[in-house]
């Protein structure tokens, strides 16, 4: 009996440390939307400036704009069996950056960030 509590005790002990995929996914989503949200109130320009990024796009909305950022695809390839074929699959992270116009010309200092929002593998976007 002493020696199944203790079998018990020291699986329980060690489960506490683990963390799930799905937990670990939301703290790198929960790190990179920290990260995006510290830019709300910077213009465009500065932005760029500290990232490096450059919009490949960009869209008016009623209240400014929003401009689309997109890395390089990624491709993962799954080899080929006797039964199947090789598949490959690409993705890429796209960033939109909802901005407000805020002076006269349409210049990235005279868009401001109000919010952001990322899609695919973007947890190594320079940020």
């Amino acid at each position: 009996m002493v020696r199944m509590i203790c079998v018990l005790l020291l699986t329980g002990f060690c489960l506490i440390g683990c963390q799930t995929m799905e937990e670990a996914e939301a703290e790198r989503n929960a790190d990179l939307n920290a990260r995006l949200e510290s830019y709300n109130g910077s213009t465009m320009a500065e932005f760029q400036a500290k990232t490096g990024l450059l919009p490949q796009d960009a869209y008016p909305i009623t209240d400014g704009r929003v401009f689309v950022f997109r890395t390089a695809p990624v491709f993962v390839t799954l080899p080929a069996t006797n039964i199947t074929p090789a598949v490959t699959r690409s993705n890429q992270c796209q960033l939109l950056v909802q901005t407000v116009h805020v002076g006269e010309a349409g210049t990235a200092d005279n868009w401001k960030i109000v919010g952001t929002q990322s899609s695919g593998p973007c947890k190594n976007l320079p940020i």
